[in-house]
C-alpha cells in the first residue's frame, strides 16, 4: 500500500496557508479522508461548510457537490480538483429537457435531487436528497409533482407518499447493476447479516432490503444494531471504507462496484488544486439566486 504520510503532511500544510478546508463525500478513496475537514454526504457537507470559517473550500467529490457548496457559501471560493468528476445521472437532466416537461405540467411543483446542475436546481421548487425526499414532497400543498432526475429514488418515494409524482428517466449507473439474485445470494452467504440498500437502487431490490437510507444515514443504522456483526452494504463501494473505519468489530461488506467519476479525486491533484486554485467553481449570476432559492427551500421544508 502506496505510503501517503509526506503527501498528507504537504496538504495540510498548504490548508492552513490558504485558510481552507477540505470537504470529502463518503465515495471518496480512503486516504482523502486524511485530510478533510468533513466527511459525509452531499448535502451534509454542503451545510458543514456554512458553519466552517475558511475563504477557500476544496470539494472532494464530483461537479454538482461544488456548486452545491458554492450555492450556499457564495462569499467563499469553492474548488474542484478535477474537472473529470461528472456525475452520470446530472447528466440525464438538463433545463431545456426539465422546462419542456413543465410546460406539460404547468400546475406541478418541481422537486429535483442534489444530484443536479445549478441550471436545473433554477427550474425547481425545491431541491431534495434521499434523506429528506418524502419530507419535501409531503411539505407541497399540490397533489402532483415533477420529480427529477432519479426514476428510482422517485419510486421509492412513491411509495412513502399519496402524492403523484412525474418521474424524469434517470439513474445512476453504479446503483442500477444491483441485481435481486446477488443480493440474495450475499444473503443466503451470511444468514445473520443485515443489508441497507440506496434509494437509488431499482425497487426490485430494495423490497429485498432490510433498511433502505441514503448514506448519511447508514452509520446511524449500525449504531443502532451492535449485536449484528455483519452489515451488506447497497451503495458506491468506498461507502464501505469509511464504515468500516468507523465500525472495525462489525464485518461491512460492499454490494457495489466503484463510481470512476469519484475516483478522478486524489490527493495529488487535491494538492495542485490548492497550490494553484484549480479549479474554481463559478455560477452564471442569471441563474444563480433562482438555484440558491431552490436550496434553501430544502432547508426550510425538511
Amino acid at each position: 500500500m502506496q505510503d501517503y504520510t509526506k503527501l498528507i503532511a504537504e496538504i495540510n500544510e498548504l490548508k492552513k496557508e490558504k485558510n481552507a478546508i477540505i470537504l470529502a463525500h463518503n465515495y471518496m478513496l480512503p486516504e482523502i479522508f486524511e485530510v478533510a475537514d468533513s466527511v459525509g454526504d452531499s448535502f451534509e457537507l454542503s451545510k458543514a461548510a456554512q458553519e466552517m470559517e475558511c475563504e477557500t473550500i476544496v470539494f472532494a467529490g464530483v461537479h454538482f457537490m461544488a456548486e452545491a457548496a458554492k450555492l450556499l457559501n457564495p462569499s467563499k471560493k469553492v474548488l474542484l480538483p478535477s474537472l473529470a468528476a461528472g456525475c452520470f445521472m446530472a447528466d440525464t437532466v438538463n433545463a431545456i429537457g426539465l422546462q419542456r416537461l413543465k410546460n406539460k405540467h404547468p400546475n406541478a411543483p418541481v422537486v429535483v435531487y442534489m444530484n443536479t446542475t445549478a441550471a436545473v436546481k433554477a427550474l425547481s421548487n425545491s431541491t431534495l436528497t434521499s434523506s429528506n425526499a418524502v419530507k419535501v414532497v409531503e411539505s407541497f400543498e399540490e397533489d402532483t409533482l415533477i420529480f427529477a432526475p432519479d426514476k428510482h429514488l422517485c419510486e421509492y418515494v412513491q411509495s412513502q407518499t399519496k402524492k403523484t409524482l412525474i418521474p424524469w428517466q434517470g439513474f445512476c449507473h453504479v446503483h442500477t447493476q444491483l441485481s435481486p439474485q446477488y443480493l440474495k445470494e450475499m444473503k443466503e452467504k451470511y444468514p445473520n447479516s443485515l443489508s441497507i440498500i440506496h434509494p437509488e437502487t431499482p425497487e426490485r431490490v430494495t423490497k429485498l432490503a432490510d433498511h433502505i437510507c441514503g448514506t448519511g444515514g447508514m452509520a446511524k443504522y449500525i449504531a443502532q444494531h451492535p449485536d449484528i456483526k455483519t452489515f451488506l452494504i447497497g451503495t458506491e463501494v468506498g461507502m464501505t471504507h469509511r464504515l468500516q473505519a468507523e465500525f472495525p468489530n462489525q464485518e461491512i461488506i460492499s454490494l457495489m462496484g466503484s463510481c470512476i467519476n469519484m475516483k478522478q479525486i486524489t490527493l495529488e491533484n487535491i494538492k495542485s488544486s490548492l497550490l494553484n486554485d484549480t479549479y474554481e467553481i463559478n455560477i452564471d449570476e442569471k441563474i444563480f439566486d433562482a438555484a440558491q432559492n431552490s436550496m434553501l427551500e430544502m432547508m426550510k421544508r425538511s
